[in-house]
């Protein structure tokens, strides 16, 4: 069965791609585009690309009660071998981008909210 991609997202993904050739991976005119496809992305995808992200993070610290996993920034930066204020300082960053781009916060935000559960 052929899954149904909105045109809006192939759009947005081409747009990223050129992004990439223009600036590189690490740009944040890229970075922005990236979030944006990725936000317009089929459902189908965003659970593909979440099952691939949980092999590179560390475990969960805990769960919201819709089920939504949460992780501890002190262990995302022990994980990946950095300090607990840039694994914070990341995190506030990526927030504030996605609010400038009319974008929810709210995943990211799990992330901030395992900081209080331990």
């Amino acid at each position: 069965m052929k899954k149904h991609i909105a045109p809006e997202f192939l759009k947005a993904f081409d747009h990223y791609k050129a992004m990439v050739k223009q600036y590189g991976e690490e740009h944040p005119i890229a970075i922005q585009a990236f979030m944006l496809a990725f936000e317009l992305s089929p459902q189908h995808l965003k659970d593909e690309a979440y099952k691939m992200a949980e092999q590179h993070l560390p475990k969960p610290s805990g769960c919201l009660d819709n089920g939504q996993l949460v992780y501890n920034s002190k262990d995302l930066a022990d994980h990946y071998d950095i300090s607990f204020k840039q694994a914070e300082t990341s995190l506030l960053n990526m927030m504030q981008q996605r609010k400038e781009h009319g974008l929810s916060a709210d995943d990211v935000l799990s992330f901030a909210l395992a900081n209080m559960i331990r």
